[in-house]
């Protein structure tokens, strides 16, 4: 069985899995590939959010009062006050949906009367993955988007899509799972959009950065959206 090894990376974190997922039945693939469903992905990505005064981050338990007596910002975790300068770490593990883990390393950009800003990253793990290729996006509870790194086999699957890489040929990288042109030369694009299962929607923006006969090198961004 052929599998894809999968690297992401994003700032100083950096992950990676296995995965397989389902085909296209329209889209015949060599007899030694045997690709069944994956069950997990782990995205790592940057993040820089604005929680105005009053609010909530969407999805999550942190909040935002304003300033205290101190000048301090008065951030709300778990529903517990923690006073914040700039540069502090605010913190958060939860579960948006229950398929979803979501967890948050950030600290304290800035902040003011009318809002705070937060950067850092976001590990988001999404199980029970169900790939149903195309729809278009609902509204987004909060979104990401991840730089990925996919170094695939002959016959592996692009992760979180049903596209398989086929081979090389004189027209170019092949490419099975996909409307259209199956063929795209280095450099070109490659995309994707989907959903991981229920209110997790994926984009996937790939360039073709190397291949030959035996394996595909792809890079770009995977945009997640948890939908509300």
């Amino acid at each position: 069985m052929n599998r894809a090894l999968l690297f992401f990376r994003a700032c100083l974190m950096v992950g990676g899995l296995f995965l397989t997922g389902c085909l296209d039945s329209s889209s015949p693939i060599s007899p030694s590939a045997s690709p069944t469903p994956v069950n997990r992905l782990t995205y790592d990505a940057p993040v820089s959010f604005t929680v105005k005064t009053g609010a909530t981050l969407p999805g999550t338990s942190i909040g935002y009062s304003g300033k205290s007596e101190t000048g301090a910002a008065r951030v709300t975790i778990g529903g517990q006050v923690a006073p914040k300068q700039v540069a502090d770490a605010v913190d958060w593990q939860g579960t948006p949906l229950s398929n979803v883990v979501m967890k948050l390393n950030m600290r304290v950009a800035s902040f003011d009367e009318q809002a705070i800003t937060l950067v850092g990253t976001a590990r988001i793990e999404i199980s029970d993955i169900r790939i149903q290729p195309g729809g278009s996006p609902g509204t987004a509870l909060i979104e990401f988007s991840a730089p990925v790194t996919f170094s695939l086999k002959k016959n592996d699957l692009i992760p979180g899509s049903i596209m398989v890489y086929a081979g090389a040929a004189p027209e170019g990288a092949q490419f099975l799972g996909l409307d259209g042109y199956p063929y795209r030369k280095q450099f070109d694009s490659l995309q994707y959009v989907g959903y991981l299962g229920p209110k997790v929607f994926l984009k996937l923006d790939l360039r073709v950065l190397n291949f030959n006969e035996s394996g595909v090198v792809l890079g770009g961004a995977a945009s997640i959206r948890i939908e509300q």
